[in-house]
């Protein structure tokens, strides 16, 4: 339901956005390349992050705004 959501915008993966994740993750040790798209997409698109997640996704972006769930 939430992607059919009418303000719902998906991410595109393409080559910058993919090389910005393998940086971020190496950067921060990290191999979960999903929470890296997220952290990045959510920064740029200044967006809170709604998570159960929050300690990696703050690895990852320490200033990134997120609420847990």
């Amino acid at each position: 339901m939430l992607l059919k959501g009418k303000t719902t915008e998906v991410a595109h993966l393409d080559r910058v956005l993919a090389k910005a994740i393998g940086t971020l993750c190496g950067r921060t040790g990290t191999s979960d390349i999903v929470d890296a798209c997220l952290a990045l997409v959510a920064r740029r698109e200044r967006a809170l992050v709604v998570t159960s997640d929050v300690e990696d996704l703050l690895r990852l972006d320490p200033g990134l705004p997120v609420e847990k769930v």
